[in-house]
């Protein structure tokens, strides 16, 4: 069984200083509410919960990014960001997708 190492209040707010208080993945400003604890490698890919190997990122980036790496993430964001640049406006996709209360019933 592999050690759980911990990780203390300090190391993280060096690492936070060192990331100028910006989340690495989208740029955005962190802050007590938005800032998120996350494994570069993810955990269930064995990475290890070690400060060396845990970014400080956006609360609503990291629930987008679940267990994908950042490699992984980013492309994703790109295939999605490409994909709609070229497509119809979003609501008219979503209007076909979703079918309406009378074809529920």
């Amino acid at each position: 069984m592999r050690k759980i190492e911990t990780i203390k209040s300090r190391e993280v707010l060096d690492l936070l200083e060192r990331q100028d208080y910006t989340c690495p993945l989208t740029g955005r400003k962190l802050t007590p509410e938005t800032a998120s604890l996350d494994h570069v490698v993810p955990l269930c890919r064995d990475g290890h919960h070690a400060i060396e190997n845990i970014w400080i990122v956006d609360c609503q980036a990291n629930a987008a990014k679940g267990t994908l790496s950042a490699e992984e993430f980013i492309h994703l964001c790109q295939e999605v960001t490409e994909h709609q640049a070229v497509k119809e406006p979003l609501s008219s996709v979503v209007k076909r997708a979703v079918p309406s209360p009378e074809v529920i019933s």
